[in-house]
């Protein structure tokens, strides 16, 4: 896990928007600071099995957001699904999630931890995150998940949210999320 951490440091150290991002959300928070979402295991895949490469756009999870927000010029801030603050910027938007505000997290009334928010993920693959700070990948589930290449549950009541706002099954979730990454879905049939 070392090596793909640094592996995926240096790709992400690569991009413009990745390292403006971060400075937006570092002059926001203090704390620990989680990059998640598809920036993580989107990126793994194009590294590991050349899958296409993701659209940008960067969720964060924030440990202490702070109480004022820096708006950079140029930026709007508007609000994600869930009610959290969404910068939007020309080129790619920043969704900045408290972690005491995750929605899995509250519904399960657990205490805010990366931990709980890993358990909480819809899908096997979506349970990573980036310590922006410490510059080190975690979740062993969702590290298993891209090393076998295949995509299951991972909560089946947070999937069941998910796929209801998506409007579609959670089988037809997993196999478009599969799909879109050349995995194999886990699914019952």
């Amino acid at each position: 896990m070392e090596e793909l951490s640094a592996l995926y440091t240096a790709v992400m150290y690569s991009s413009m928007g990745f390292i403006s991002a971060k400075k937006i959300v570092l002059d926001n928070s203090s704390g620990k600071v989680w990059l998640i979402g598809g920036s993580v295991y989107r990126n793994i895949a194009h590294i590991l099995y050349g899958a296409d490469k993701p659209k940008v756009d960067f969720d964060f999870i924030i440990e202490s957001p702070k109480e004022n927000i820096i708006l950079p010029k140029g930026w709007k801030l508007g609000k994600n699904h869930y009610g959290n603050p969404k910068f939007l910027g020309r080129r790619f938007s920043i969704d900045f999630v408290p972690l005491h505000n995750i929605s899995s997290i509250l519904r399960r009334k657990l205490a805010p931890s990366i931990k709980n928010y890993l358990t909480g993920t819809p899908l096997t693959v979506q349970s990573i995150a980036y310590d922006v700070k410490g510059g080190k990948l975690a979740g062993e589930i969702g590290l298993k998940a891209i090393a076998e290449k295949t995509i299951g549950i991972n909560n089946k009541e947070q999937a069941q949210i998910y796929a209801l706002k998506k409007g579609i099954s959670i089988e037809e979730m997993v196999r478009r999320k599969s799909e879109s990454l050349g995995f194999t879905p886990l699914i019952r049939q």
